[in-house]
């Protein structure tokens, strides 16, 4: 029985953090209404533009992260335009962790705000750099991602850390320009598991009055407004 549910646990991470599937990128239409034509960026470019953006974010940022084994790669979604994972296949067999960042290529075709985009990529490496120090064995308990609730505690704590660095107003302006890119019945789902607009502003503005709150947040993470209008310390 043991043996069965961590089994199961290590399929959820596999299907998490593993390359994106063949269907996966062969069944995405445009999310915008546009031809497809029209939202042609290559691979390539896409992937070059990210990785400049990783190494100076690494530079500026992460500098935990000089050392990792970061690789690009690319994926295709209409409600996701960024993810970032690691290699299971070096996870399994004990060898130097790699870690993806992958990019949504239509996320340069719409024309997402840079700074936002330097600020989700900034979210993306928080995840790295939370696989990257913990233990192997911990990734295990990414199998909790399978439960809703996880997930939203998850991304916003990655929020916080993209937030600690410097890029609460950049994934402000991500988020708006998200919401009018991504189909109507990803909206709920956003909401929930990452902080919106007004959730960040309310972020900076509790910052501005106390610092250290920040902290307190990390411990317990807020799930909405009201939780971050009365978090005490």
């Amino acid at each position: 029985m043991r043996k069965r549910v961590l089994l199961r646990g290590l399929l959820v991470v596999i299907l998490a953090f593993a390359a994106p599937s063949i269907i996966e990128q062969n069944a995405v239409a445009s999310a915008s209404g546009q031809p497809c034509s029209a939202l042609l960026v290559s691979n390539d470019d896409a992937i070059r533009r990210t990785q400049v953006l990783v190494e100076q974010l690494i530079k500026d940022s992460y500098p935990e992260l000089t050392n990792a084994d970061i690789q690009v790669q690319t994926f295709a979604s209409a409600a996701d335009y960024f993810r970032s994972g690691f290699s299971v296949k070096r996870f399994l067999f004990g060898s130097k962790m790699r870690y993806f960042i992958r990019v949504n290529p239509r996320v340069f075709a719409l024309n997402a705000p840079e700074a936002g985009v330097r600020a989700i990529l900034a979210h993306e490496l928080a995840h790295v750099y939370d696989f990257h120090r913990r233990k192997r064995i911990r990734l295990l308990g990414l199998m909790r991602l399978a439960m809703k609730s996880y997930t939203a505690c998850f991304e916003r704590r990655t929020d916080l850390q993209a937030i600690r660095r410097g890029y609460g107003a950049g994934l402000k302006a991500y988020r708006l320009w998200l919401y009018q890119n991504i189909p109507a019945e990803s909206l709920a789902e956003k909401r929930r598991n990452y902080f919106s607009p007004e959730e960040l502003d309310a972020i900076a503005a509790r910052r501005t009055q106390q610092p250290e709150v920040l902290e307190y947040w990390f411990k317990r993470v807020p799930r909405n407004l009201q939780e971050l209008h009365h978090a005490t310390h």
